[in-house]
């Protein structure tokens, strides 16, 4: 079963995403366009392997307008093996920046964007608008305290899956002579779905879905990313989360940083909607965000000022997560009656050289991921390079 809009709605995004592609039409004061080529042997992040070659390239230009900024951005996502997922994302944005005096300053940005991918998966094409507005002042010489709030509203080919979400933030840094920086920060947030029916029951429980993707664990079946979870009856409509986190920096002279960071998550009301929510290499996945899990996350960086100017980054990330209303399965499909944990560690390296308008890098991670559903207990490489370049148009900054 696929849900659509009206004709009057798809005219609706057909005229946004005109004025979109039109937008780089415009007197730009930058542009800045990058390439990146991701290689990996688990796209998917199961417990089968996925060898594939991701490729992007993309554009900013930035309009400068006293005050204001008008920029545009645009990207194009190319799977080697899995084209029939190829995607398209245009974003169109304006932002303002304002002080009040030396010590406090407002900044508010508005953003629309359109997300397309070809027939086979255009139920998750998508319209979204979101704004962020952020004050951030100094209360003394060495600390700064800021808040912020950002909205977004999102509408999916497959109206199940429209939905807005609003948080609020505050943080506050403290800065120290020993070139030391903490930071603490609280962060609530909600997340409200649309579109979704009070009774689904009957509809799902001979294997349907309302969306144009396949559904369960088959491999020979279901080689897209963009899977078709069912419904959870009974499930609630908005996810509520609450989090605190923590900072500290310190910088070793000139040539060496450290930072370390830990995050607390809980969820206070609401648990995902869907039977299922997957992991995905570089690629969007609306089931699986910051509303899907409770739990930790802890990360630590080195970074390091090699000879010929050359950074030198390694990072280590764990965390443990746990997804309300997801319940994990055998691999024969079967209920194991526990809610799905997996607890992650992730390890990376890169190096990035900067000249005046041109930066290239080279990265590469191993994660490995435990999770009491073995469909989602793997691990993994993956290896990125990329390529930079910035040139001004005109007019300035």
């Amino acid at each position: 079963m696929r849900n659509r809009r009206t004709e009057g709605t798809k005219r609706a995004k057909i005229v946004v995403l005109a004025v979109l592609l039109l937008t780089p039409v415009l007197n730009a004061d930058s542009i800045t366009i990058s390439t990146v080529q991701n290689v990996t042997d688990l796209l998917f992040r199961r417990v089968t392997t996925a060898d594939d070659q991701d490729s992007s390239l993309s554009f900013i230009l930035d309009k400068n307008l006293g005050r204001f900024s008008l920029f545009t951005s645009g990207n194009y996502s190319y799977l080697l093996e899995n084209s029939r997922e190829n995607f398209f994302t245009q974003d169109l944005g304006l932002d303002y920046l304002h002080s009040f005096g030396n010590k406090t300053a407002l900044y508010i940005s508005v953003l629309g964007n359109g997300t397309f991918y070809k027939s086979e998966y255009s139920d998750f094409n998508s319209i979204s608008l979101s704004a962020f507005t952020s004050v951030k002042s100094y209360i003394s010489q060495t600390s700064i305290l800021k808040s912020s709030y950002s909205f977004i509203y999102r509408n999916y080919e497959a109206s199940l899956l429209d939905y807005w979400s609003h948080d609020f933030l505050l943080s506050l840094d403290k800065y120290f002579v020993t070139g030391t920086t903490a930071k603490a920060e609280v962060c609530w947030g909600y997340k409200h779905f649309m579109n979704l029916p009070q009774e689904k029951e009957d509809d799902f429980q001979n294997g349907g879905a309302p969306f144009s993707g396949k559904n369960g664990n088959n491999e020979q079946q279901n080689q897209g990313h963009l899977e078709s979870p069912e419904l959870v009856h009974g499930k609630g409509r908005g996810i509520q989360f609450f989090s605190v986190s923590s900072l500290l920096t310190q910088s070793l002279g000139s040539k060496i940083g450290l930072n370390f960071s830990i995050m607390r998550q809980w969820i206070l009301s609401g648990n995902n909607p869907f039977t299922a929510v997957r992991d995905f290499y570089k690629i969007e996945n609306p089931f699986y965000d910051r509303f899907s899990w409770e739990g930790y996350h802890i990360e630590g960086q080195v970074t390091m000022l090699m000879p010929w100017l050359i950074e030198l980054e390694t990072g280590y990330e764990y965390s443990d997560k746990r997804f309300p209303g997801i319940e994990s399965m055998s691999l024969m499909e079967n209920p194991l009656g526990l809610t799905r944990k997996d607890r992650r560690v992730e390890v990376d390296v890169s190096l990035q050289k900067n000249w005046a308008r041109i930066s290239i890098f080279l990265s590469y991670a191993y994660i490995l991921n435990h999770s009491n559903d073995p469909y989602f207990d793997w691990s993994g490489h993956f290896f990125s390079v990329g390529f930079k370049w910035n040139q001004p148009l005109g007019g300035g900054r």
